[in-house]
């Protein structure tokens, strides 16, 4: 099966490959600059809704050309929220870390990166179900909870497409805005081809579980009233 990839060097990758002594800052290929990169992309999505609060307090998007302006802050709220489930699948990194005939698929040397990588990939499992919670606790704010509830299933199969046309496709974000005939274009493949519908479905089944399961277990510990005032 022919796989759609943008071939564009990746901007952490070529960055690092210019300057040796952070090429070498890497676990298993995964660059120790990725990390703090990934991290600075949730700030986004954060500050995003923050300042969508303050907008909203301020003039309750009473005029039209609020109403516009808030669409697109949210738009691009919507382009960097699947930065953090991004980060869940950066645990692929672990793979092929021993030598094929290791006993187990398990080795002495860097046993440690399992722990590592888990827990890399359950701070993007927090961030995922904060943010949302952020923009569903705004929404719920200004039309009700029956929106916001709509608003978690209505989004859901959106990041899942975005986390896949970064993770299968090599998008970013940014993307949208460079080469958006291209990225449309892959795009439609995981609505034409059955082997990128079969993921696209099943990824987004899953974001609901991650989702679901981290409200129950975070309710108690994620205090979201002190960003609405």
């Amino acid at each position: 099966m022919q796989r759609f990839i943008n071939n564009r060097a990746n901007f952490i990758d070529n960055f690092c490959s210019k300057h040796s002594w952070l090429d070498q800052l890497a676990i298993n290929d995964y660059h120790l600059l990725a990390m703090l990169w990934n991290f600075f992309l949730i700030i986004i999505p954060f500050t995003l809704v923050y300042l969508l609060d303050v907008f909203w307090r301020k003039t309750k998007f009473s005029k039209l050309y609020q109403k516009i302006i808030a669409l697109i802050v949210s738009f691009f709220w919507l382009l960097f929220i699947p930065n953090t489930i991004y980060i869940v699948s950066d645990i692929r990194h672990l793979l092929d870390y021993c030598p094929a005939d290791s006993a187990g698929r398990v080795c002495v040397e860097h046993a440690w990166m399992i722990a590592f990588f888990f827990l890399y990939g359950s701070l993007g499992w927090v961030f995922f179900v904060y943010l949302l919670r952020q923009m569903s606790a705004l929404l719920e704010k200004i039309y009700g909870l029956f929106a916001s509830k709509v608003f978690i299933l209505a989004i859901m199969p959106l990041i899942s497409l975005g986390v896949l046309l970064g993770l299968i496709n090599r998008w970013n974000s940014w993307d949208i805005f460079i080469r958006p005939v291209a990225v449309a274009n892959n795009s439609l493949i995981y609505f034409s081809n059955f082997s990128y519908l079969v993921d696209w479905l099943i990824f987004t089944v899953f974001l609901y579980i991650l989702y679901y399961l981290g409200k129950l277990l975070f309710k108690k510990n994620i205090k979201l009233s002190s960003f609405y005032r």
